[in-house]
């Protein structure tokens, strides 16, 4: 009975083993109870069965190529014979993990493993290389030249050396990130780029484009009183003869000025700033808008003196700026757009009243007697200015001699004077018992008005 006891007990190790052996031979070979890979249920297949899942599970990843502008080139990586083999890691994992755990299967959890891939490195090179944006940049000008520019710089210097895609480079960089499971390439971020060597002409192009950039930046500023003008690069470039492609042009090592550009340039300044035989809006004192001709006032510059200078003076290299004020042919006493000022003298012929304003302040306001109307002796309208003063003055005409203490001509004999016979001013006395044609003023006044009023001083005379 012992013996048969011992042999039962000797049969069950035996079969106990035995089953042991052969689970673990089994597991050896397949996953265990629980074992999730990627998402699969492996349990029971072998490393070819899972592989073949996995293979089958797995999406081919698209290859984003991000250029130096920012814009995405998507690679189909199927024609590239890309494919991907999960048999290495699925065995490293299966030696490490397998048999160790089947008789714990709880254990075990989801698992994620990455796979070996591989494709045909001359088939991406050539997708690459074929990329359009590729293909424009080796098609690029390789030379320096001068070209035209955009508003805020006339000229710019393109430079067909420097940051120049190298295909190669970028090919070995996209197949780089690639074996390191990187499938979105910043071509920025990788060694694609080189710079070209300079020839002698690339090399003078780059010396020019200094020259030029130097002359744009002249510091020479106009004063038209008032307002300064400032030739700025795109003034200064407007200045120079250009070829059909709106490029300077050369004299060996000499930038050729355009006298007729210049002249232009002038003739556009003086359409702006002259006045002369000009008409304009005058606000009034009394808040009226009249408008008034300029006739012995005003300003008009001499273009031809301006174009002269101009010539020569833009070669002329200068540290600090020159402020330049141009040549007049007539220069009024104030300068600038507004060549009246905030100092004149305000002729209300209208209602017989002259104003005297010095900076924008009036100091005089006085009624007067202007030209008579009846006989045809009006005083005439316009912008004048005091051409001259004179004291103790004997005013002659036909049939008068008239002795005054103060005389401010303003156009031909007409002026401005005291009128020491009169008792009243203002009014509708110029209308049958005014003057010749100046402006009758009160004595009184008259002497305070000499002595503000400088020779030069505009004169606003208007009904």
């Amino acid at each position: 009975m012992l013996r048969i006891c011992l042999l039962t007990i000797l049969c069950m190790t035996f079969v106990t083993l035995g089953g042991f052996l052969a689970l673990t031979w089994y597991y050896g070979r397949t996953f265990v109870v629980n074992t999730w890979i990627n998402g699969i249920y492996c349990t029971g297949m072998t490393v070819e069965e899972v592989n073949g899942e996995l293979v089958r599970a797995l999406e081919i990843p698209e290859l984003t190529i991000i250029d130096g502008q920012g814009q995405n080139w998507i690679l189909d990586l199927s024609l590239t014979d890309y494919h991907v083999d999960y048999t290495e890691s699925l065995q490293i994992y299966l030696r490490r993990r397998g048999q160790a755990s089947w008789l714990n299967p709880e254990e075990t959890a989801e698992h994620h493993l990455l796979p070996r891939t591989d494709w045909d490195r001359e088939k991406l090179r050539e997708m690459v290389a074929g990329m359009e944006w590729v293909r424009a940049a080796q098609n690029q000008n390789t030379a320096v030249e001068i070209r035209p520019g955009e508003e805020g710089a006339p000229y710019i210097l393109y430079d067909g050396k420097s940051n120049r895609l190298d295909v190669d480079r970028l090919c070995d960089y996209v197949q780089q990130c690639m074996e390191k499971g990187i499938y979105e390439v910043q071509v920025d971020q990788g060694d694609c780029y080189i710079r070209l060597a300079d020839t002698a002409e690339d090399a003078l192009q780059r010396q020019r484009f200094a020259e030029l950039q130097s002359f744009c930046q002249s510091n020479l500023i106009y004063d038209m009183g008032a307002e300064q003008i400032e030739l700025t690069p795109e003034i200064m470039a407007s200045f120079l003869r250009k070829d059909s492609a709106g490029c300077p042009i050369w004299d060996q090592d000499e930038l050729l000025i355009s006298p007729g550009h210049v002249k232009e340039w002038v003739e556009q300044l003086a359409e702006q700033y002259d006045t002369a035989n000009t008409t304009i809006e005058f606000q009034t004192t009394e808040g009226r808008v009249v408008q008034v001709a300029y006739k012995t006032y005003g300003t008009r510059l001499d273009v031809e003196k301006e174009v002269e200078f101009l010539t020569e003076e833009l070669l002329y290299e200068r540290e600090e700026p020159l402020v330049h004020k141009p040549a007049y042919a007539q220069e009024g006493f104030c300068r600038g757009l507004d060549d009246i000022g905030d100092t004149y003298i305000e002729v209300d012929m209208g209602q017989q009243r002259m104003y005297y304003y010095q900076e924008g302040e009036c100091l005089i306001s006085v009624d007067v007697v202007t030209g008579n109307a009846r006989r045809g002796w009006d005083t005439p309208e316009g912008i004048n200015y005091v051409y001259n003063k004179q004291k103790n003055r004997i005013l002659r005409g036909e049939d008068y001699a008239t002795p005054v203490k103060f005389w401010m001509p303003v156009v031909g004999n007409v002026g401005i004077h005291d009128a020491d016979w009169r008792k009243e001013f203002g009014g509708e006395i110029y209308k049958t018992n005014g003057s010749h044609g100046c402006i009758n003023t009160p004595p009184k006044v008259m002497s305070q008005l000499y002595e503000l009023v400088e020779t030069g001083t505009p004169v606003v005379m208007f009904y």
